[in-house]
């Protein structure tokens, strides 16, 4: 590997018997919940699944295994990446994105605005909006350039090479919608006027606005940019003012994927002029929305200018490295919290929205902000990182200048700049309409796709908690654990206390250690968090009858920390089982067949015989046909964790199953963050409820916590921490590499991000 061009290691295959081994570890607790609910004896069910792995190892589990090695050989950066992630997990789904999908993150607000600006509740653009809008577009290519020259994370880091390549993937590009399977564009070529523009969408109207300098890469200045910004809103309502409407198009990438792929078609073929305006929209860095509609909201409070950036670099920021000490000088919740949230995630009717691009920065009237963004590029801890460098001003820029305080009326000297022409040969920000011609089917179809769009608007039972009674480092001093399994855990308790029953639980590590790393899956439900959850039923520290929580109590929470941090560690180094597990899957059909070759010169001597019909499909592997197979798979709880977000009000995805819950935190030193959602359509599910619960369950877990160190500094007996195992001394075949501990038994803490499974 050379000095100057150094790489991060490739993404492992791991061995397959031990995926399989510990995969039957994974199903044991679904299995004795199974039979605690009435269902069949453990010992029955799990004999069953171990000889259903047993015949998969014998076939066709090992030529899996060896087309999955020689796919590696073959593949440029990872087995994983470069053939399967995108298309299985995210472009073959036909779901709308809208909710569903994409994620959304909702920025503190600037504290250089007016208060009157912030609590303002009229409609309409305003140019402070316009000013902050900049100051957004400028920190976000100033990342980007600063990235590609070096200047942040340089490559001599691993997180250097992974951020550079994931951040790479969230310009200048866009999902494109296709029947069965959608794609990704093609990079543009340096030659193209889009390259340097953002998409600009106010009341629907579609602009292309150049924000960089086309030859160098490097942001225009924030002033530029802003007299751009202006002149598209005047443009805007101009064209208002003499009765033009837009063509809603964006709300039709809301729809469903089949529905969007035959009015995307209908409109490239209708128009050559829109076909040019979608070449413009996919090959532009990003979308920016400039929302009219009413957005009251409440000022930042001073201590914003004085938060650090979560994710620090090397070089100087204008942000000093300075972090609140205690709680109360933490901002409570926001009174607007959940209409902001709503309004990023998806506005009114999903109107002034393009829902194919990777990021979308989006400012109301009130300067109120957020990004939302299609997924299958990168996982929302990238964009997150892009953001938080506007948001937090470390390009420079500031609110309170340029021409925030000046009406739009006053920009007398602003021509009506724009076109081609300019975009080519022009300089500064110069901008151009996207105009699209549309029809009366076209109409009918933006008009059904509004009402579809309302439907899963109205369905998203979506609610944000601020949890401030401590944080992060309280977690450390009572438990001596790191905070992400205390959280874990307590997601957990929420669900099994209010729905009686467990549920598997997804939660996402990222391999990022590894050549164009993305996700694994940490299956958070185990034997010992099982085994807490049931010794909890008779034993509640809230309830009225709030008593001393049982000694036992303790040493089943440790072991669930212990087992948590194993798996996360697990996962990080590559070792988890559910991309393992994917990769088998799609390798035995047709379509791999081609790797036979390679892989029996590799494996000749050592494979077993393969029958035909054992190698053409997965779905003649009975492993996989199998119930529970599909069921643990079902993650009624589908979690995701970010570090702190200092500069972020809230995060959030929507649940993937319509009977779960998708569950978005920020743990910082005083305070955590959740962002759940569900649906109302289910009869089973609240999201108030659930919430509820979680902060009763932090507060129980802390008190058992509390109880023992007490215990233990009276001197009295404290239960050793149990040894968890299958019912009937159950084993599974093969023992479960503790690989998460380092040398004090803890793991470090990694840094989490969704993705959708």
């Amino acid at each position: 590997m050379s000095p100057s061009h150094p790489k991060l290691p490739r993404l492992p295959i791991p061995d397959l018997r031990k995926t399989m081994d510990r995969y039957l570890r994974s199903i044991q607790p679904v299995l004795l919940a199974d039979e605690h609910a009435g269902g069949p004896s453990f010992s029955t069910s799990y004999a069953r699944q171990q000889a259903l792995v047993s015949a998969f190892l014998t076939s066709p589990g090992p030529h899996a295994q060896a087309r999955l090695l020689a796919l590696d050989k073959a593949s440029p950066n990872n087995w994983l990446d470069d053939n399967f992630w995108m298309k299985k997990t995210y472009l073959e789904w036909r779901a709308p994105l809208l909710i569903n999908s994409n994620w959304w993150l909702t920025f503190v607000n600037d504290h250089d605005v007016p208060e009157e600006v912030v609590t303002d509740d009229g409609e309409g653009f305003t140019p402070w909006q316009v000013r902050r809008a900049a100051c957004l577009v400028h920190g976000t290519v100033d990342f980007k350039y600063r990235m590609e020259s070096q200047e942040l994370y340089p490559n001599t880091t691993r997180t250097g090479m992974w951020l550079r390549h994931a951040t790479s993937l969230i310009f200048n590009v866009s999902r494109i919608p296709q029947h069965g399977c959608d794609k990704l564009t093609v990079p543009s070529p340096p030659s193209s006027p889009w390259t340097s523009t953002i998409t600009v969408v106010a009341r629907d109207f579609y602009y292309a606005l150049r924000v960089v300098d086309p030859t160098t890469g490097a942001p225009l200045h924030v002033d530029e940019i802003e007299k751009g910004l202006r002149a598209v809103v005047k443009d805007v309502l101009r064209r208002r003012q003499k009765g033009q409407m837009a063509v809603e198009v964006g709300v039709l990438s809301s729809d469903d994927r089949d529905e969007w792929t035959e009015n995307y078609d209908n409109l490239v073929s209708f128009s050559p002029q829109n076909a040019r305006s979608f070449e413009a929209i996919h090959q532009s860095l990003f979308v920016l929305s400039l929302d009219h509609w009413s957005a009251p909201s409440t000022p930042a409070s001073r201590h914003v200018e004085k938060l650090p950036l979560t994710f620090q670099v090397d070089a100087p920021t204008p942000t000093p490295a300075s972090v609140p000490q205690s709680s109360s000088s933490l901002p409570t919740v926001p009174t607007d919290l959940r209409s902001h949230q709503s309004a990023i995630r998806s506005s009114p009717s999903a109107l002034n929205r393009f829902f194919d691009k990777p990021l979308s920065l989006i400012v109301e009237r009130t300067t109120r902000a957020g990004a939302m963004g299609e997924h299958s590029v990168v996982d929302a801890l990238v964009p997150s990182i892009v953001c938080e460098w506007g948001v937090a001003g470390a390009s420079g820029t500031r609110v309170r200048e340029g021409l925030a305080g000046v009406p739009f009326e006053r920009d007398a000297d602003e021509e009506e700049r724009g076109g081609l022409g300019d975009l080519e040969a022009g300089t500064g920000a110069c901008w151009k309409r996207l105009d699209f011609a549309t029809s009366l089917s076209v109409q009918a179809a933006i008009e059904n796709a509004k009402q579809r769009a309302e439907a899963l608007i109205l369905n998203s039972d979506h609610e944000v908690s601020y949890f401030e009674d401590w944080g992060g480092e309280e977690v450390k001093r009572v438990s001596s654990n790191q905070p992400d399994p205390f959280v874990q855990l307590a997601l957990q308790l929420a669900y099994y206390r209010l729905h009686l029953r467990p549920a598997p639980v997804y939660e996402t590590a990222l391999t990022r250690s590894f050549q164009h790393g993305r996700t694994e899956t940490i299956r958070s439900f185990t034997m010992e968090s099982y085994a807490f959850l049931r010794a909890c039923v008779g034993w509640k520290g809230r309830s009225a009858e709030r008593s001393e929580p049982p000694p036992h109590l303790h040493p089943l929470l440790q072991s669930a920390f212990k087992a948590q941090s194993s798996l996360t560690r697990s996962a990080m180094i590559g070792q988890g089982i559910d991309r393992h597990l994917l990769g088998l899957r799609c390798v035995l059909s047709g379509e791999w067949a081609s790797l036979d070759n390679a892989a029996s010169s590799d494996t000749n001597a050592h494979r077993t015989p393969q029958s035909d019909s054992a190698t053409n499909s997965c779905a003649n592997v009975p492993l996989f046909e199998d119930a529970i197979f599909k069921r643990s798979q079902e993650w009624r709880l589908s979690t995701s964790g970010l570090s702190e977000g200092w500069w972020f009000r809230g995060t959030g995805f929507g649940s993937p199953y319509e009977d779960g819950y998708g569950i978005n935190y920020l743990i910082g030193p005083h305070s955590v963050k959740f962002c759940v959602e569900s649906k109302h359509s289910c009869p089973t599910t609240s999201t108030r409820a659930f919430i509820d619960h979680v902060s009763d369950a932090l507060r129980d877990m802390r008190d058992i916590c509390l109880w023992a160190k007490k215990r233990e500094e009276e001197g009295s007996s404290v239960c050793p921490t149990p040894e968890v195992t299958a019912p009937e001394g159950e084993g599974i075949g093969c023992g479960v590499a503790d690989s998460g501990k380092s040398k004090n038994g803890q793991v470090g803490e990694c840094i989490l991000a969704k993705a959708r499974l």
